[in-house]
């Protein structure tokens, strides 16, 4: 497999304004690629966020880095995606990758309210303090991406560096994305052989080959799980009592009513509001934005709307588009995106930690994400 042919687009303030770069990288040599499966995620932890017993993997040395997965409720989705990039980070970071609340052995949320987009925000804040963490690069992906942008837009002091992965939930939305429908309701749990041929057969990756035992077995698991269903049913319960309660939304803009896509009913409010205070220059971390030129349902051209509203607040700015890779960039190309990210300079803050929070108070309560 040779090192993807990638477009880069680069945005830097000099003293005579923006720079704007658009490149073609060389390919190399081809060189025999690692194992995908992780030696260093370990064994799973839990740790109790604000009530929701979280799992989660760490590993790795140096500057603080976590990854926020993508996926929605009831997708099987969960931090054992990155496994096929994990290693290559933790060669350079202290690495945290979480389930998301709701989502693969994290607990499902308590409260009706709970299933929406601001309160997985809240959640993935709650984890990096829960943790212990008090300044860190963050990684998001599609549906990850959102909670973490707006992290970094609600606690600037806490984000050294915002990365963002393939993500039509964070992009400005666009007419000329695929439209996605609910899927039917799960019946009964996926077999192995059902993942393994419905991942082999997907348009959502070009590269195959981290489609290992492990991470096929790591899918299954999840699936098996009786809360997955249980949060699939109380889901669409909830959808289907808003549009009852939501004549007049749903006559104005009909794609409310749907579990999926980015304009709908539990998540549209926090990605109208991240965006805006964007717009405003409330984002102030470095971004890197990196897409597969051949994602299917989050087409390139989003990644390029993203980077016309990031780059236009935040000096310091890239995009980066990887050929031959599909939805799940981080898994396809694990060398490609760490070499990015480390050349981004994600480990040149060191010496700029906030000062230890006063020992006679302790941490401060965690504030309410509005």
């Amino acid at each position: 497999m040779r090192t993807p042919r990638r477009v880069f687009i680069k945005q830097l303030a000099t003293s005579l304004g923006a720079a704007f770069i658009l490149r073609g990288a060389a390919q190399a040599q081809e060189t025999p690629r690692p194992s995908r499966d992780s030696k260093l995620m370990g064994d799973a932890k839990f740790v109790d966020v604000e009530g929701a017993r979280t799992r989660y993997f760490e590993g790795g040395q140096g500057e603080a880095l976590v990854l926020v997965h993508g996926g929605q409720w009831p997708a099987t989705a969960s931090a054992d995606g990155w496994r096929p990039i994990f290693d290559h980070l933790a060669a350079r970071f202290r690495v945290y990758a979480f389930d998301k609340l709701g989502m693969g052995f994290t607990d499902n949320p308590k409260r009706d309210a709970d299933y929406s987009m601001d309160a997985i925000i809240q959640h993935a804040y709650g984890f990096i303090r829960a943790v212990g963490i008090r300044r860190a690069v963050l990684v998001g992906h599609s549906r990850g991406a959102l909670p973490v942008a707006r992290i970094a837009v609600d606690q600037p002091e806490l984000v050294s560096h915002l990365v963002i992965l393939d993500s039509n939930t964070l992009a400005p939305d666009d007419p000329n994305t695929p439209e996605r429908t609910d899927p039917a309701p799960d019946q009964k749990p996926p077999t192995r052989e059902e993942i393994r041929r419905a991942q082999m057969a997907s348009r959502q990756s070009v590269q195959k080959d981290f489609l290992t035992d492990a991470y096929i077995e790591a899918e299954y698991q999840i699936g098996q799980l009786p809360k997955i269903r249980e949060v699939d049913h109380k889901f669409r319960e909830l959808r289907d009592r808003w549009v009852r309660d939501n004549p007049e939304k749903m006559r104005e803009n009909p794609k409310l009513g749907s579990n999926m896509g980015t304009t709908t009913w539990w998540m549209v409010k926090a990605k109208d509001e991240t965006l805006a205070l964007i717009r405003a220059g409330r984002l102030k971390a470095p971004t890197i934005i990196i897409w597969g030129f051949n994602d299917p349902t989050a087409p390139y051209t989003l990644g390029v709307n993203l980077m016309e509203t990031i780059s236009k607040v935040v000096d310091r700015a890239e995009l980066h588009v990887i050929n031959r890779s599909g939805h799940f960039i981080a898994a396809e190309h694990p060398e490609e995106v760490t070499r990015l990210i480390v050349g981004f300079g994600c480990q040149d803050w060191r010496d700029t930690l906030p000062p230890e929070p006063d020992a006679s108070t302790g941490n401060a309560p965690l504030p309410v994400l509005s």
